[in-house]
C-alpha cells in the first residue's frame, strides 16, 4: 500500500493537466540572424523538431531590436540551448538571444 501512492503521484506528473486538459506553454525570446521570410521558416521548421514544441512563430523586430520569438509547446523544460541544439549548423546563422517561459495555460 505504501509503494501505491508515489506510483499514482508519479503518472500524474508524467503530462502535466489541468482538469484532464493539456497545459501548454508558451516561450518568449529573441533570435538574431534572421532577415527575411526564409529565414523564419529555416528557424520555425529547426524548432518545431523539438520535443513538445507545438508552433513556432517569429515575429519582426520592433523599434531596431532583435526579431522576437514565441514557441508554444507541451513542454515545461525547453530552454536556448535546446533551441541552438535543434538548429544544429544553423546555429553559426541564426542565435538565440534568449527564452524565458512567459505564461503556461
Amino acid at each position: 500500500m505504501k509503494h501505491i501512492l508515489p506510483l499514482l503521484l508519479s503518472l500524474f506528473t508524467i503530462v502535466p493537466c489541468i482538469a484532464g486538459e493539456l497545459v501548454t506553454f508558451t516561450y518568449q525570446g529573441e533570435v538574431a540572424g534572421v532577415m527575411c521570410s526564409a529565414c523564419s521558416n529555416h528557424v520555425q521548421t529547426a524548432l518545431e523538431k523539438i520535443p513538445g514544441v507545438k508552433n513556432v512563430t517569429v515575429l519582426a523586430a520592433k523599434d531596431g531590436g532583435l526579431p522576437r520569438l514565441e514557441i508554444t509547446a507541451t513542454s515545461a523544460k525547453i530552454t536556448r540551448e535546446d533551441c541552438v541544439k535543434a538548429l544544429g549548423e544553423q546555429a553559426k546563422m541564426y542565435d538565440v538571444r534568449s527564452l524565458k517561459l512567459a505564461k503556461a495555460e
